[in-house]
């Protein structure tokens, strides 16, 4: 296994932490993925390690990094219905912001890290029924945080805590009055991995990633992770009652891995591994996809694979399909599970596909059938950019 000794700072910048909404699937989404209409916009600035996330027919980028190394208060914010793009502002610029969805009204913009690096409490968020902003705070200080949305409540999940243990097992609960609850995981190791939810299950999972096996030690020791934490909640009026409990180990440990859910199938692809074979370690970029059901709560042991290795890829549900997009210098063209296929979609082609390859980028998915791409790093990661690709799938 591959140990490091050092914080590494880069990592969450790269693991594209993807709060991913899966709503109800298929009947608005047009089938033929080759017939999705594409089109282009611009982000009000250029702009990389953008937080996406989506609410109430909006999608929503925030913050990110600017071409000169500060950080971005932006918000961009594109309305379906009206087809229209406005901006907006958080509360307070920052770095390492985590996205994500309430109860499909609020969009919840979370933790970060100050220009000192340091952790931060401050939850800005967005009613799309009255258009006003408001803001609330973690219970504990944190970088990177994820968000799943679990129907009626979201969870705010881990991230970075500032302090020796590096990475956090703290959870913040967001009810839907926006009352706030908070709660500590009961994992083995502390993990920054994956949250992927499907609000219409009210199931959420933590899985892949990477841990620190020495939590509170001077020098921390990171592994690719192999647990999995299954989030459910079960309604009682207007108190929810969200579980947090074990489920079967990640079949294969590694880094950089995407995921996404729909039709209660988790879909987690790509990612990298490292080999210390010959005394030298060697990262080997994987086409691996490991699928979780949220019907049996089991991994298969028959794994997916993807058209080419991909490394960090965003991953979105659209409709009834995972599409995995981008993580990979070697094609623009992108990967489309059909979950009630249990199998890729063959025969696209070159359609769809990105227009522009990009890292560090943003993605969401609005209304369950709109795709939105935006900014990140073009020409190698030497450029910040504000080109937005957008895949349009509503029928």
């Amino acid at each position: 296994m591959h140990r490091l000794s050092i914080l590494p700072a880069i990592l969450p910048l790269l693991a594209a932490a993807q709060c991913v909404l899966a709503l109800a699937a298929g009947s608005d989404v047009v089938d033929d993925a080759r017939a999705w209409r594409f089109s282009g916009a611009m982000l009000s600035e250029a702009r990389s390690s953008i937080a996406a996330t989506s609410a109430g027919h909006m999608a929503f980028f925030a913050g990110g990094r600017l071409q000169n190394g500060s950080y971005s208060d932006v918000v961009d914010i594109y309305d379906r219905r009206a087809n229209a793009w406005s901006a907006a502002r958080l509360s307070v610029g920052r770095s390492s912001i985590g996205a994500g969805s309430l109860a499909g009204r609020y969009a919840l913009f979370a933790g970060g890290l100050d220009d000192a690096f340091r952790p931060m409490t401050v939850v800005d968020v967005f009613d799309t029924q009255t258009g006003a902003w408001s803001t609330l705070a973690l219970h504990t200080p944190r970088g990177s945080p994820h968000i799943v949305d679990l129907g009626s409540t979201a969870a705010i999940v881990g991230g970075l805590s500032g302090d020796l243990q590096y990475l956090s097992r703290a959870v913040d609960y967001v009810g839907a009055d926006l009352k706030v609850t908070n709660a500590t995981l009961n994992d083995a190791y502390p993990q920054f991995g994956l949250v992927i939810g499907d609000s219409a299950d009210g199931v959420g999972l933590l899985t892949a990633g990477y841990q620190n096996n020495r939590p509170g030690d001077r020098f921390n020791d990171f592994q690719a992770s192999n647990q999995t934490t299954v989030f459910t909640v079960a309604d009682a009026g207007s108190a929810p009652s969200v579980t947090a409990s074990a489920g079967p180990p990640f079949p294969y440990p590694r880094w950089g891995a995407g995921g996404a859910a729909a039709n209660g199938v988790f879909a987690v692809g790509g990612g990298h591994v490292f080999d210390d074979a010959a005394g030298e370690t060697q990262t080997t970029v994987v086409d691996r996809v490991d699928v979780y059901s949220s019907r049996t709560g089991q991994w298969s042991s028959a794994p997916l694979k993807l058209s080419m290795p991909r490394d960090y890829p965003l991953v979105q549900a659209v409709g009834d399909y995972i599409v995995f997009l981008g993580g990979t210098d070697q094609t623009k063209d992108i990967d489309v599970l059909d979950t009630r296929s249990g199998a890729f979609v063959a025969g696209l082609g070159h359609t769809p596909a990105l227009y522009t390859l990009r890292t560090d980028a943003a993605a969401t998915t609005v209304d369950d059938c709109l795709l939105i791409v935006a900014g990140g790093l073009v020409y190698q990661g030497r450029n910040a950019t504000a080109s937005v690709e957008m895949f349009d799938a509503c029928k």
